[in-house]
């Protein structure tokens, strides 16, 4: 029976929010009118250095990118670009440079909007007039841009950091980003701009380091969008991904609360002897889900070496569970890593084993630290959030 649904599993395919099941046509000016379309919305303006350039207006579906609209830009940069579109939506705006430049606009119908810019600026600072959320969007591609830089440093590591300093430094320039992201919300929650925005709030990557009060964010704006876009996709598809979020996040705090007790595990030791996780009840367990192929899992691993000899002595034990499919190669990386503790598992099937299945877990290193009970307190801790949570449990 599979009790474990793993947040890692949660994915969001956000784009689709805006497009659902629209319709979406392409038409230029003469074809709205012959069609019997009418101009609902008109893009406008110039973007220096694109003149000859094509000009699209593009919609995310589930049946991939759909045209909506395009236009050559005129050699001094200026264009126009009618459309028809069915509703509230975020639509992808692209110039057919070498780069493909692009820019993400959530856009409506009876929207007369302005671009003003550089073919260099098109991405992070278009000059946007005439739609309500100009300003914001303005400041949102800032954000954007400086958060964006701040990731590229922290991967190159001019500074040279150790991996916890690194994630420290993530997580703050994170959160700052994310402040400002919910901010800009709660001061409009109707906005359109409150589609790219709530992207960024969304825990693309799992709970374990998710801010919580993100929810009743969602939650407000799903309520705003309902009652300001009735009917229409985007707002249906806002209220359909909070409901998800929800349940997901309930799933995940019964999973980690100590309420749900752990599948039990009992396969043999490299000797043969079978081990059982259901023994070790009575202390703190980390079920330590690895492979002696894994570089990820041999960096991580004097963290949790660390972690066992700090705290053996006050009931604190580590399950090994490898993944593995040569027997020597596991044998070696026990002896030869240091992996001292006495509980060592596996059944030699690598990835076709039923574990990863069981315990909902698609990449390794991967843990999940159980209470004396067998129930689960936490999963994925790894680094100084593992030293972090067993300093908090095992004073």
């Amino acid at each position: 029976m599979n009790l474990l649904k793993s947040n890692k599993k949660i994915v969001w395919t956000l784009l689709l929010i805006v497009a659902g099941a629209l319709s979406i046509w392409y038409f230029n000016r003469s074809e709205l009118e012959k069609n019997g379309l009418e101009e609902n919305l008109l893009i406008s303006g110039q973007i220096q250095g694109a003149g000859g350039l094509q000009l699209f207006l593009e919609a995310p579906s589930d049946r991939g990118v759909i045209s909506v609209a395009q236009t050559e830009i005129n050699a001094d940069g200026s264009f126009k670009l009618p459309a028809n579109i069915p509703g509230l939506g975020l639509y992808n705006l692209r110039i057919s440079d070498l780069k493909s430049s692009t820019l993400w606009l959530p856009l409506q119908p009876n929207n007369q909007l302005t671009i003003q810019c550089q073919l260099n600026d098109f991405g992070f600072k278009p000059g946007i007039k005439g739609v309500k959320w100009a300003t914001n969007y303005a400041k949102l591609m800032l954000a954007t841009q400086t958060f964006e830089t701040q990731q590229n440093e922290l991967q190159q590591n001019p500074q040279k950091l150790g991996q916890d300093a690194i994630e420290q430094a993530y997580a703050s320039a994170r959160s700052k980003y994310e402040a400002f992201c919910a901010k800009t919300i709660e001061q409009d929650l109707s906005s359109p701009l409150n589609i790219m925005l709530s992207m960024n709030l969304l825990p693309t990557t799992g709970f374990e380091d998710w801010n919580a009060a993100h929810l009743k964010t969602l939650e407000k704006l799903s309520k705003a969008f309902a009652e300001n876009y009735p009917g229409q996709a985007a707002s249906q598809n806002m209220q359909a991904q909070y409901a998800q979020i929800e349940d997901a996040f309930f799933a995940y705090t019964q999973m980690t609360n100590g309420s749900m007790a752990a599948p039990d595990i009992t396969l043999p030791d490299p000797s043969g002897r079978s081990h059982s996780l259901s023994a070790l009840q009575g202390k703190y367990v980390l079920i330590d889900f690895w492979a002696s192929w894994c570089g990820p899992c041999k960096s991580e691993m004097p963290n949790v070496i660390a972690a066992y000899n700090k705290y053996k002595s006050k009931g604190f034990t580590v399950f090994s569970v490898s993944l593995d499919e040569d027997p020597a190669k596991w044998k070696e990386a026990i002896q030869t890593w240091g992996m001292t503790w006495p509980d060592h598992v596996s059944d030699l099937q690598g990835w076709k084993s039923d574990l990863p299945q069981r315990f909902q877990f698609d990449g390794i290193p991967y843990t999940v630290l159980l209470n004396p009970e067998g129930k689960i307190i936490g999963t994925n801790l790894r680094g100084k959030k593992l030293q972090d949570k067993l300093a908090q449990i095992l004073k």
